[in-house]
């Protein structure tokens, strides 16, 4: 954040700013001092610096002997801030090192459900393997984007090309705000009737795919579930085996339909229809496909 550089001053107030920025995220562990006792015990840390009033038209605050660090480690990207950035961890020399440590941290916690303990990250505790996927949002990017070497990482420019530093940051211009664009198709006709045909065989092909075996009211193999319909057979024994291979063939049936719907889910998904009760086929179709290929 600092260094000691006899030539170099900063002014008290981003001195203490800069003080705040830092450790008022554990403020309810260590009191903080107030500004005036911070500018005062700047000797304490650098001790040649001094705190001092420049006289002129315009009196100014500042702490002479201090510049502020404009030389950024590249390894610093890579600090683990566990335990709430209490981990003793030496910076990683890459990304992938940092997230295979902080998985560490996960799988060592003593309880199926865990918060989040990355610096101040407020989110509550939730299974393990959510948060697997939530620590990639701390981590530094491999490609960060360049900044100014003196730029505060608290300082947003509204260009990647405006000046900065500059001598009234009032009177900077706002950044641009965030522009979110959603584009879709919206389809205007029907599919022709063939089109309609072919999507009620996918329908009966999925529908027998995906609902369960064991969910079909049938009394015997032979009558397809039709009530009232029993053969007697001489040997049970005989019977039972059949039944237990129509079963297994059903049940691979079903694994082989799924796994050609979840080839063809990227196909579906640009498939548009205007009518909603047959876009809802396509859509549910769809969704069993990403749920499918997800387990």
């Amino acid at each position: 954040m600092f260094i000691a550089n006899p030539e170099g001053e900063v002014t008290q107030v981003d001195f203490w700013n800069m003080y705040k920025d830092a450790f008022a995220p554990f403020s309810d562990q260590y009191q903080l001092l107030v500004a005036s006792d911070v500018i005062k015990n700047v000797n304490n840390v650098f001790p040649q610096a001094q705190a001092m009033v420049v006289a002129g038209p315009i009196q100014r605050f500042v702490v002479r002997g201090v510049d502020r660090r404009k030389d950024v480690l590249a390894n610093d990207r890579y600090r683990c801030h566990w335990d709430r950035s209490q981990c003793e961890a030496q910076p990683f020399a890459s990304l992938g090192e940092l997230y295979d440590h902080v998985l560490q941290h996960l799988s060592s916690a003593d309880f199926p459900e865990v918060p989040c303990l990355w610096s101040t990250c407020p989110r509550p505790a939730q299974s393990k393997l959510a948060l697997t996927s939530h620590v990639l949002t701390h981590v530094s990017s491999t490609h960060p984007t360049t900044k100014h070497a003196t730029q505060s990482d608290t300082i947003t420019l509204p260009t990647a090309t405006h000046p900065f530093p500059i001598s009234d940051p009032t009177s900077r211009s706002p950044p641009p705000s965030r522009n979110t664009t959603i584009s879709y198709e919206i389809p205007v006709l029907d599919p022709p009737s063939i089109s309609l045909t072919a999507l009620l065989i996918i329908r009966i092909l999925f529908r027998t795919s995906f609902a369960s075996a064991d969910a079909a009211p049938r009394v015997d193999a032979d009558h397809f579930g039709f009530p009232g319909v029993v053969e007697e057979t001489e040997d049970p024994e005989n019977a039972d085996l059949a039944d237990r291979g129509a079963e297994g063939d059903e049940k691979e049936g079903e694994r082989r339909g799924r796994k050609a719907f979840v080839s063809i889910r990227k196909s579906l998904e640009g498939v548009r229809i205007r009518d909603e009760a047959l876009m809802s086929w396509v859509t549910e179709m769809v969704d069993e496909g990403v749920t499918e290929s997800a387990t």
